[in-house]
């Protein structure tokens, strides 16, 4: 009778391997029915769930520095090496004992990618200098509009006559039509500089629009002024150079 060594060393390890499966399977296992057994990296599935900005008062516990030095191996450490740990601890807790979570940005911060409006609020006039930053053209307009519909038409209207649903449902007071008065001689930076900062009921929308969107909702506003894409794109948009600060604008 010959013997398949071959056969045996595969029927082995198969058993072997199914056995240690099953040893697995026990050992993750607990009496406790809520219990999710032995888990590879628990904090992977159920992080703590801090909130922003929320005061966290473990800092405050009394035993803040004893679990913190024991967490960078304190007592398993060289003498050379403690004072550092100490230190470092120290560091730790003057940077959380505020019991904030999330630190908050420093004043004047920047986010990435972001751009502030170099004129500061309350300088209206300012803005009749700033210039379009983006060229004018048909996909800038059309892109515009779409921003226009989404922010701004529920009051303004759809043809920026003032004729928003809003308006119509009498939940807004009537902002004044684009193409007439003061408000058809206003320039594209005093109209970025009312998006950005808000005018009278009108917020600011600078954490809703980014820059460009605001910029492209502009050149469809001056559209809507009267003006031709011809003329904005040769420059050739009338501006007063004195804007009235009554009724009228106030809300761009």
């Amino acid at each position: 009778m010959k013997i398949s060594y071959q056969k045996i060393a595969h029927y082995a390890y198969t058993k072997l391997l199914v056995s240690a499966f099953a040893l697995l399977g026990l050992v993750s296992c607990t009496e406790d029915p809520n219990s999710p057994g032995v888990e590879f990296m628990p904090d992977m599935y159920r992080s703590i769930g801090y909130e922003a900005y929320l005061k966290k008062f473990d800092v405050d516990s009394t035993d803040f520095f004893e679990r913190n030095l024991k967490k960078l191996g304190y007592e398993e450490s060289a003498d050379s090496a403690k004072s550092a740990i100490i230190s470092e601890v120290k560091e730790l807790y003057d940077i959380f004992k505020s019991g904030i979570v999330t630190r908050k940005p420093v004043v004047g911060s920047v986010a990435q990618g972001k751009k502030p409006f170099m004129i500061a609020k309350g300088n209206r006039d300012n803005a009749k200098s700033v210039k379009m930053p983006i060229p004018y053209s048909e996909t800038s307009l059309f892109e515009g509009k779409s921003y226009y519909e989404i922010f701004c038409d529920h009051c303004h209207g759809e043809k920026g006559d003032g004729g928003g649903t809003l308006v119509k449902k009498d939940l807004f007071l009537k902002p004044p039509s684009y193409n007439v008065g003061t408000t058809k001689d206003l320039s594209a930076g005093e109209i970025y500089y009312t998006i950005y900062y808000g005018k009278g009921m009108m917020g600011s929308h600078s954490s809703q629009i980014t820059e460009e969107k605001r910029w492209k909702i502009v050149q469809y506003v001056q559209t809507l002024q009267g003006n031709k894409i011809e003329e904005l794109q040769g420059g050739k948009v009338p501006v007063n150079p004195v804007v009235s600060d009554t009724t009228v604008t106030d809300y761009i």
